[in-house]
């Protein structure tokens, strides 16, 4: 039975991957992850095997399929599983026979028979899931021999650290103090002297909480390591304001959606944050999965580029398949 928060989680997520991203890290270039994360999966695709089948676990919009069509030219078949509906631009039927999207599918049940699989990998996905019961899936549907790879959202990350920056400028947004309630405050007011009537005493001290929410909102700008979220409100509001006409209403409205859109970014990126791995975590990863299946050689690492930490790497494979791992 699908619970009250995976039905919104699955809402929010299906919205994000109608946009068209091809990754969940919205300060990311939609480039499929290329740096550390593109070497690690180069490195371990590299050894696949001809023929294989491989489960994408938390798929979102395909990163990872279409890395494996470009890289192994149709030599494999992929499954690729998401709990929210999938919108691939990409994708083509005809053209990417090998790939089949399952939506509407959680990696804790599977709908595929036991070691089915050669490879099951996920991007930036399996942490989201209740680990113990996806591990067992994934281990389940793994064929003997076969190779598990996750990348996955580090605690310490500059990816995470920018996530909770971004919350606490969600926060403040939305606050009272915040640029959103105080432009939905003064559209009334600029729309009645648009329509010829004199500035009121309310209209005047609207303005003055209007341009305090700009003047704050371009100090917390000026510190921030990551103020894209905060100069994206910035234009859009001013956007809104400066093409209100002297009816009031549409802009309103349209900040009270960019409130509610904004709503949908914080959730992601509160999972984010929150399902981010620490040390001790991706250990107990590993001790689980050496417990369920002994024998397999499983390795861990952090990713690093130039800013620093991006994520984890965990691989899982029989002990004389270790060497050729990347």
């Amino acid at each position: 039975m699908v619970s009250e928060n995976q039905t919104v989680r699955r809402q929010v997520w299906g919205a994000y991957w109608a946009s068209g991203r091809l990754h969940s890290c919205t300060n990311t270039p939609d480039r499929n992850y290329q740096g550390a994360i593109g070497d690690f999966w180069d490195g371990f695709f590299a050894a696949t095997r001809k023929g294989a089948r491989i489960l994408d676990l938390a798929t979102g919009n395909g990163a990872l399929p279409l890395r494996v069509h470009r890289t192994l030219e149709g030599r494999v078949r992929v499954d690729a599983i998401d709990l929210a509906a999938l919108s691939p631009a990409w994708y083509e039927p005809a053209k990417h026979t090998e790939i089949r999207f399952h939506a509407g599918i959680g990696m804790e049940e599977l709908p595929f028979e036991d070691a089915m699989f050669d490879e099951v990998v996920s991007q930036f996905g399996f942490e989201y899931a209740d680990r113990p019961r996806a591990l067992s899936e994934a281990l389940r549907v793994a064929a003997p021999g076969a190779r598990l790879a996750f990348v996955m959202h580090h605690a310490e990350s500059v990816l995470v650290d920018v996530g909770r920056e971004e919350l606490g400028h969600h926060a403040w947004l939305i606050s009272e103090e915040g640029l959103l309630p105080a432009a939905q405050a003064i559209a009334p007011c600029l729309a009645a002297i648009r329509a010829g009537s004199a500035p009121s005493s309310a209209a005047f001290a609207a303005r003055e909480r209007y341009n305090r929410a700009m003047d704050e909102l371009a100090r917390r700008a000026s510190v921030s390591k990551a103020p894209d979220l905060l100069l994206e409100a910035r234009q859009h509001v001013h956007q809104i304001i400066a093409t209100m006409g002297q009816d009031a209403s549409s802009a309103i409205s349209a900040i009270g959606r960019f409130i509610q859109d904004l709503e949908g970014s914080r959730l992601r990126t509160q999972e984010m944050v929150s399902h981010a791995l620490t040390v001790s975590e991706l250990d107990s990863l590993t001790e689980a999965c050496e417990r369920r299946r002994p024998g397999m050689r499983i390795t861990s690492a952090e990713l690093r580029q130039a800013e620093g930490v991006v994520a984890w790497s965990w691989v899982a494979c029989a002990a004389s398949d270790a060497d050729q791992t990347g």
